[in-house]
């Protein structure tokens, strides 16, 4: 009996582990869209309050406010689009890591298209409601791997 009730707890966090990835997948998902859509609000909505991120070439960017001015720089620079490959993924708790690769482009309004290859990791967790939103995030420049 003691046997089978833990095998069932660890199939029960077993799911909920694989489930909160891939809603943290979703929300990195639904941020590419909102960005390459120049959505500023969907973008700012995938964040937590007390979301920290650094880019290339940036200082610190810490809260959302910080991060509206961001992006709404960024998309007056022109239109992006990205996607993430995922290398690995953890959880704990309430908080799920994902890191790997991101690449896309940036194209300008004279159409000029520049590249762009980071390493990323981001940092996912639950807010009050239980959403999933974009916490920490670092990406890196490289070539990819």
């Amino acid at each position: 009996m003691k046997l089978s009730i833990l095998l069932l707890c660890f199939l029960v966090l077993g799911c909920s582990s694989r489930q909160s990835v891939e809603e943290a997948k979703a929300v990195v998902k639904s941020h590419e869209e909102f960005a390459k859509a120049g959505n500023l609000e969907g973008v700012i909505g995938n964040m937590a309050e007390d979301v920290v991120g650094m880019v290339p070439d940036m200082p610190l960017i810490k809260g959302k406010d910080a991060f509206r001015v961001f992006y709404a720089n960024a998309f007056k620079m022109g239109k992006t689009e990205f996607t993430h490959e995922y290398h690995g993924a953890e959880v704990e708790g309430d908080i799920v890591i994902l890191y790997g690769f991101a690449q896309g482009t940036l194209t300008r309004p004279d159409t000029t298209m520049v590249p762009m290859a980071n390493n990323f990791l981001m940092v996912l967790k639950a807010d009050s409601d239980t959403t999933m939103k974009i916490w920490r995030m670092a990406y890196v420049p490289t070539a990819k791997q």
